[in-house]
Parts: C-alpha cells; sequence; structure tokens
C-alpha cells in the first residue's frame, strides 16, 4: 500500500504519487496533506484544482468550490483569478449556495477591466437563468423560485429584466401553492417601481426587497 504522507514537493512529483494512491478520495486526503507543508505558490495552486476537480466529480461542490476560492487567491494573473473565481461560481450555484455567488463574484470583477466586467455580468445572469430553467424543467420549482428570487435582487440585473422575472416567479409561486406571494408579485408586476440610475455604470440599482413584498427573505 502506497503511503499518503506528503513528501513531494513539486508538480510532477506530486502527479506521479497521485497516479499510485488509489481512488478519488484517497487522492483527496493525499493532496491535503500535501498542503499541510510548506509548498511553492504554484504547487498550492495546483493543488487546490485538482482538490476541486476530485470533490466536484463526487458531487461535494462546497468543498470544490472552497478549494476553487483558493485557486484563485493563489494566481498570479488577473485572467486566471476570473477564471477561477467563475468556476467557483460555478460549483456554488450547484451547491444552492447563492449568498457566496456574490461574493466570488466581487472578485472575480475585482480582477477584471472594465471591458471584462460587462462580459461577466452577462455570464452570471445567464448563468443564474439556465440554471433556473433547469430546475423548471427538472420540476424542482421551489428551487428555480430560490434562483429567480436571486437573480431579481442583484444589482445588475435591469428593470426590463426584473419584471420578466418576477412574471415567471408570480406563476411559479401560483404554482407551488404560494399564493400570497403570487398576489403581491402580480402586484408589483402592474406597479413597478421607477429604477434609479447608477451614475458609473447606468445599471438600475432599484433592487426588488421579497421582504418589502411580504414575501420574506431568500433563506
Amino acid at each position: 500500500m502506497v503511503s499518503l504522507r506528503a513528501e513531494e514537493r513539486t508538480i510532477p512529483e506530486i502527479e506521479a504519487k497521485m497516479k499510485l494512491v488509489g481512488g478519488d478520495m484517497v487522492k483527496i486526503e493525499y493532496l491535503e496533506n500535501c498542503l499541510k507543508q510548506p509548498l511553492p505558490n504554484d504547487v498550492k495552486r495546483f493543488c487546490f484544482i485538482k482538490l476541486a476537480e476530485l470533490y466536484a466529480s463526487k458531487l461535494m461542490f462546497k468543498p470544490a468550490a472552497k478549494n476553487m476560492d483558493f485557486a484563485g487567491e493563489c494566481a498570479t494573473t488577473y485572467k486566471d483569478k476570473v477564471s477561477y473565481f467563475m468556476k467557483e461560481i460555478e460549483y456554488l450555484m450547484k451547491d444552492e449556495d447563492y449568498l457566496f455567488v456574490e461574493k466570488a463574484f466581487k472578485k472575480a470583477l475585482a480582477a477584471s477591466t472594465t471591458s471584462e466586467k460587462k462580459t461577466l455580468v452577462v455570464q452570471l445572469k445567464r448563468t443564474f437563468i439556465t440554471r433556473a430553467e433547469e430546475y423548471e424543467k427538472r420540476g424542482k420549482r421551489n428551487s428555480a423560485i430560490k434562483v429567480y428570487e436571486k437573480f431579481c435582487e442583484m444589482h445588475s440585473t435591469t428593470q426590463e429584466e426584473r419584471v420578466e422575472i418576477m412574471k415567471r416567479l408570480a406563476d411559479l409561486y401560483s404554482k407551488t401553492g404560494k399564493i400570497r406571494e403570487a398576489m403581491k408579485t402580480e402586484s408589483w408586476i402592474k406597479n413597478p417601481p421607477a429604477p434609479q440610475k447608477k451614475q458609473d455604470e447606468g445599471h438600475d440599482i432599484k433592487v426588488v426587497s421579497f421582504e418589502e413584498l411580504g414575501i420574506g427573505s431568500l433563506d
């Protein structure tokens, strides 16, 4: 039996050892042992990425996201940071952890250029909508509701987008027996508050508060 004691200090050495140590969970234990030792930054990043991939393959998305976040912190280029933080968001979405999605996205934005920020916003919105629609197709209406609610609360969501998603929410509330929520949402749709504008980006900043609607928090 191959020892899981981490004595390797380079990426080629760690890769070679991983081929010998067995299944995914054993590889995870080995990589975590590696990270307990002082390692060069690029080797730590390698270990974090491999851990994220292994955890994701086991559908353990929370630790996958955590390790991808660590990889982002170790990245030495802005391009890599954006890539890793956006991958972290992908894992967080699968884990339905929408609170930390915002935190990861702020890190991605901080590492991007002005033109890249606009692309990332579009990418994040598409991720939310795609995820919600997947839930709807699978009949997981309550999960879809959570995603749509979070989409409406994002500062980058425009008033037009918000109205369209609120229509979907009203329908889902009705189908899940949340009649009070459906009525309040329909009332908002008929008389939405006038959007205000950010001076720097021109995005709507009048964010829907589901507590104000009487629907309650996302939790």
